[in-house]
């Protein structure tokens, strides 16, 4: 749980030794142990936004791992370098901040020149010997990373009196710079000359994200306005590609043809603000992946886009119903953030079968008995819950955090059930249901035996334990 509005999210997965790496492995095979556990190691996750805080996340216990202060208030925006040891991070009050994260590690190292405005967009170039910002004041900058001396600034024009956002900035494989602001406008800037080559209007609203393929010859835009945008980079009417043809004496001889990036279509996969888009190259199609406020992951095939349907996934679906249902005592166990809440199923059936059969699907049926709210227990945790479930008999009610399990005892008073009590089961679970090395103990998926004598847990990290509870 982050108090405060989350605005932007990085990984970052070092795979080559630092030049410090270099002096501490001496010889060929100590260098190549070392690579291969970075290789082997998992990558890290860091979030940030109006709270201040830069948060590691434990992605096996879904909790913070570390946090730093940014020393600069609200963060706007994120960064890890290609070497994946630096993180770059803009702030509301002007400057850009550079954590070192080698080692496992999240340490502020420096810190660069002001700019009288947040930062709200901020790239590394390939090489990483430059850093490129896009702020609030209509600017964007290139920085030096050695240095921390701003090299270049390039001003976008306004509209109306407002300055001009610059919500987003890329930096292709050519050095190429491309910017999204809040006018709905791609630019594209000269790596050389550091002027706009070209500009589009690509969306109506603000462009809130960009990113590009690996060759760097697609650019896919969205944000506000949440279509999605395609560019392309064609060169004489065709995808840009570098060609030869045989010349005297059977020579290649290199074809140079202009190249101009063109606007090659679009689609709707989202009903709201498209927060984040990203292109995935590690599949054998690569894949345009989008992401925003209505909730709703959409993926498709980037090739033939914008002629290609997607596929929608729930944001960060549950392992876990949040509902669970004690069939033998007609109850249901709902589960919120850190909240259970138990109810009684009412009635509501035909007055006889004949009408049963006549019934057409999806009739509302006279509801003679209402459901009852029984029960709303609220546990002492540190984190939300993980995952509920009750007994068939509702006798029992198993919870887990990213701590680990929790058991309770449920009676019912009369046979109203008007008076429910709960007891917790205070030596649960065993220490054992676990092995020794494994450290965490949260359990994503629980369930109770029909006969009610086992509970059978599956942990965060893979065992799954079959429990005897016959002695609770």
């Amino acid at each position: 749980m982050i108090n405060g509005s989350l605005e932007t999210l990085t990984w970052a997965h070092q795979t080559q030794l630092t030049e410090d790496d270099l002096e501490i492995f001496d010889t060929p095979k100590e260098r190549a142990d070392a690579t291969a556990r970075l290789a082997e190691s998992a990558p890290r996750l860091f979030s940030a936004g109006l709270n201040a805080v830069i948060i590691e996340w434990d992605l096996a216990k879904l909790v913070p791992k570390a946090a730093m202060d940014s020393y600069g208030g609200a963060v706007w925006c994120m960064a890890t370098n290609h070497a994946q040891t630096k993180l770059a991070v803009g702030t509301e009050d002007g400057h850009i901040r550079i954590f070192d994260i080698t080692n496992n590690a999240l340490v502020y190292k420096s810190c660069f020149n002001k700019v009288n405005s947040r930062i709200l967009s901020v790239a590394w170039s390939q090489d990483d010997k430059t850093i490129v910002t896009g702020s609030a004041d209509s600017c964007v900058r290139i920085w030096d990373a050695a240095t921390h001396t701003m090299a270049t600034r390039m001003t976008l024009p306004k509209e109306g009196r407002d300055s001009t956002l610059v919500w987003s900035v890329i930096v292709l494989k050519n050095g190429t710079i491309v910017s999204g602001d809040s006018r709905g406008r791609v630019s594209f800037w000269s790596p050389t000359m550091h002027v706009i080559e070209q500009e589009f209007r690509a969306l109506g609203a603000d462009v809130l994200c960009l990113t590009a393929d690996e060759t760097g010859h697609t650019v896919f835009a969205s944000g506000v306005d949440p279509k999605i945008t395609q560019f392309k980079l064609l060169a004489g009417g065709s995808v840009a590609a570098e060609s030869a043809i045989n010349g005297a004496g059977g020579k290649k001889k290199l074809i140079i043809r202009p190249k101009k990036w063109q606007l090659a279509g679009f689609r709707r996969y989202h009903t709201h603000d498209v927060r984040a888009i990203a292109v995935s190259s590690h599949l054998d199609n690569d894949l345009i992946i989008s992401g925003g406020t209505d909730t709703q992951v959409a993926y498709c095939q980037a090739r033939p886009f914008p002629n290609e349907n997607p596929h929608r996934q729930p944001c960060f679906p549950p392992l876990n119903s949040v509902i669970s249902v004690a069939p033998e005592a007609n109850l249901i166990l709902q589960r919120q953030g850190n909240t259970l809440k138990l109810w009684a199923l009412g009635k509501a059936e035909p007055a006889s079968r004949l009408l049963a059969d006549q019934m057409e699907s999806g009739q509302a049926l006279q509801v003679y008995q209402r459901q009852k709210d029984l029960l709303r227990m609220e546990l002492k945790t540190k984190t939300n819950l993980l995952c509920s479930t009750i007994s068939p008999s509702g006798s029992l009610i198993a919870a887990s955090d990213a701590e680990g399990p929790k058991l309770y005892s449920v009676t019912y008073v009369d046979d109203s059930r008007s008076t429910v009590r709960v007891r917790r089961i205070s030596d649960f679970p065993p220490s054992d249901f676990v092995p020794d090395f494994s450290e965490n103990l949260g359990a994503v998926q629980m369930r109770f035996t029909a006969d009610e004598t086992r509970l059978v847990i599956a942990t965060v990290e893979g065992f799954v334990s079959v429990v005897d509870i016959t002695g609770w």
